[in-house]
């Protein structure tokens, strides 16, 4: 059996600067991590892991940018009753 570190090592926090999708998705890319370090490094063994994470991406780059522009509808509404 492989040995898999799970210890929790010097963890820092998340820059606040870091893309909102690394933020929403960082349990998802732990647990690709874990599944690859498990199985060899064997991408089709832990397809179900990777679908998850890049699912997350995608959700969470769609959710930052509709808020990104209900932001800035928000703004040229503003602009335009001044």
């Amino acid at each position: 059996m492989t040995f898999v570190y799970t210890g929790k090592g010097s963890r820092r926090a998340q820059k606040d600067d870091a893309p909102p999708e690394q933020k929403a998705c960082a349990n998802q890319a732990v647990a690709t991590q874990w599944c690859l370090a498990k199985r060899g490094q064997k991408q089709s063994l832990c397809q179900d892991f990777i679908d998850e994470w890049k699912s997350c991406r995608v959700e969470a780059i769609d959710a930052a940018a509709a808020k990104a522009a209900a932001k800035a509808a928000d703004v040229d509404v503003d602009v335009a009753k001044k």
